[in-house]
């Protein structure tokens, strides 16, 4: 499982105070969400406006420096989260960690097959 990282003094950096509630709520759901779809921190414009006052909130976001306007991936406009490469894996690391991560899973629960049926001993 990936993680969207948030640094522990964000709470009080000057950006999410200028930003606001409402808009590092949008902020987060949107990095979780380019972490899940490893998207490289691009934001699609549709998942902004599926929220309540979206692009009013992206705004905020950009005029605080949080993310950045006009952004585009695959065809898709949005924004882009600012920085995201400093504190993210891009996404072809992300996947390698992934398969890694699958591959020790795999290898556990064979291991464990194996001692319950008293092959490991």
């Amino acid at each position: 499982m990936a993680w969207f990282n948030v640094d522990d003094h964000f709470h009080s950096h000057p950006k999410a105070r200028k930003a606001g509630l409402e808009a590092v709520g949008l902020w987060t759901i949107a990095g979780s969400h380019c972490r899940a779809h490893k998207s490289n921190g691009f934001v699609p414009e549709w998942l902004v406006l599926s929220w309540p006052r979206g692009k009013a909130t992206a705004k905020r976001l950009v005029s605080a420096g949080l993310w950045i306007a006009n952004a585009e991936q695959e065809g898709e406009t949005g924004w882009l989260f600012h920085d995201w490469l400093d504190i993210h894996n891009d996404a072809d690391e992300l996947e390698k960690q992934r398969e890694a991560a699958r591959d020790r899973q795999r290898k556990r629960r064979a291991k464990l097959e194996q001692l319950r049926n008293g092959e490991g001993q």
